[in-house]
Formats: C-alpha cells, sequence, structure tokens
C-alpha cells in the first residue's frame, strides 16, 4: 500500500472510531461496508482495512459470513474494565509522577487549558474533538512512566473506557472540569497519593454514574439494541 493509501485508511480508522466513541455508531450495528465507503468517498478496500484494524483494538467484531458489526457494550465489561483501568494507570500516573521534570509539569497544565477550552458538545451532538484533547490530557499526565509495557496496556484500557466515558458525560458529567483540575494540581505540586487517589475517583465515577442509571431503569444506549444497518 502506498503511504497515501496509508493516511487514508488511517483516516477511516479515527473517524470510524469517533463514531463508534460517540454512538452516531451504537453497540451491535451491523456495518454496511459499500454503504460506509461511498458516505465517506474512499474504496471498499480503506474501509476493510479499517474495520479490520477496529476489531483487533475490540470496537468491532467480526461474524464468520455476515460481516462486521459495532462491539456490544455491557455493565459486566465496563466494571471488569473499570478495576483494571484502576490499577494500571494509578501505577502509570505515580511513576509519572515520580520522574516528570519541570518541562513535563508545563505540558500538563497546557494539555488541562486546551481540554478546558473544548467544548463536550457541538449543536447538541458529542464534540469529537473533546475525545481527543481528554485523550491527550491523561496520556500527558502519564507520559513520564517509565514502564513500556505498564503504558501499552494503559492505553488500550484508556481508549476503551472512553466509550463508557462519554456515555456518563450523556447521563450526569457536571463537574467534568473539576476532575481533571485537580488531578492535574495534584499531580504537579507531587501529591502522589491524592493525584492516584482522585484519579481512581474519576475513573470509578463513570462506572457509577452508569450503574446508578441502570439502577433507575432509565433509557441508555446499553442493553436493549436491537440490530441495525448503516
Amino acid at each position: 500500500m502506498t503511504k497515501t493509501g496509508k493516511s487514508l485508511t488511517e483516516s477511516v480508522y479515527l473517524s470510524l472510531r469517533d463514531d463508534i466513541l460517540t454512538y452516531r455508531l451504537k453497540p451491535a450495528t451491523k456495518l454496511n461496508i459499500a454503504s460506509m465507503a461511498k458516505d465517506r468517498g474512499v474504496s471498499l478496500s480503506a474501509v476493510r482495512e479499517a474495520l479490520a484494524r477496529l476489531s483487533s483494538d475490540g470496537f468491532v467484531v467480526t461474524e464468520p459470513q455476515r460481516g462486521f458489526r459495532v462491539a456490544s457494550v455491557s455493565l459486566a465489561d465496563l466494571l471488569d474494565l473499570t478495576e483494571r483501568r484502576v490499577a494500571i494507570e494509578g501505577q502509570c500516573l505515580l511513576r509519572s509522577i515520580q520522574n516528570g521534570d519541570l518541562a513535563w509539569e508545563g505540558r500538563v497544565l497546557a494539555s488541562l487549558h486546551e481540554l478546558s477550552r473544548t467544548r463536550v458538545y457541538l449543536e447538541n451532538e458529542f464534540n469529537p474533538a473533546w475525545i481527543n484533547t481528554h485523550v491527550r490530557f491523561h496520556a500527558t499526565l502519564v507520559e513520564a512512566c517509565d514502564s513500556p509495557w505498564l503504558m501499552r496496556i494503559r492505553e488500550l484500557l484508556f481508549i476503551h473506557s472512553e466509550r463508557y466515558r462519554v456515555l456518563s458525560i450523556h447521563l450526569d458529567r457536571p463537574h467534568l472540569d473539576s476532575e481533571h483540575h485537580n488531578i492535574a494540581e495534584a499531580a504537579i505540586t507531587r501529591d502522589t497519593e491524592r493525584a492516584v487517589a482522585l484519579l481512581t475517583d474519576h475513573v470509578k465515577l463513570t462506572a457509577q454514574i452508569i450503574l446508578e442509571n441502570e439502577a433507575n431503569e432509565q433509557e441508555s444506549p446499553f442493553l436493549a439494541h436491537p440490530p441495525q444497518s448503516t
């Protein structure tokens, strides 16, 4: 594949991933390759390769003889993901605080500022740019971690948790900016114990909001999703 082809596949991959993360493509939705290629003005091969990568990342499920479908979300997955992410992300943040220098502190503050100035919603639709900025902020917090394996595992857990983060924001997340500010402040002041505790609460609150919503039997994108085609 040419470099242009790789760039095109990357663009389709990111576009589809944003659609999945923001629920424009809902869980369990059947994916029509021809339709998506036509809508995006790209080749069928570009969409197939993007879907193969999304499948490898766990966002899309391959069904023998039936094509691709958006991976489902579930309470069991949320709870397992939350528990693993708390453990891994906490270790990464601790190591990052221990190793981070003055330049790292500046990058944390800069990414916090960028996140605070990025709107969560645009014209009543979730803003994909917020997700990208949110990813950068949390990545900056832990970038001084000295364990490549921890960082690889953390990255996979984090991006999957964004599906649930978006859902929790749809349901109830009025104090998100203050959560990020408090974590960043604790990190750059080297208050490791407080920073890790705040991050843990930040991650667990996503699950708490969704679980409370389900307990109250309110409508959510979780359980009742008949297959759709797009």
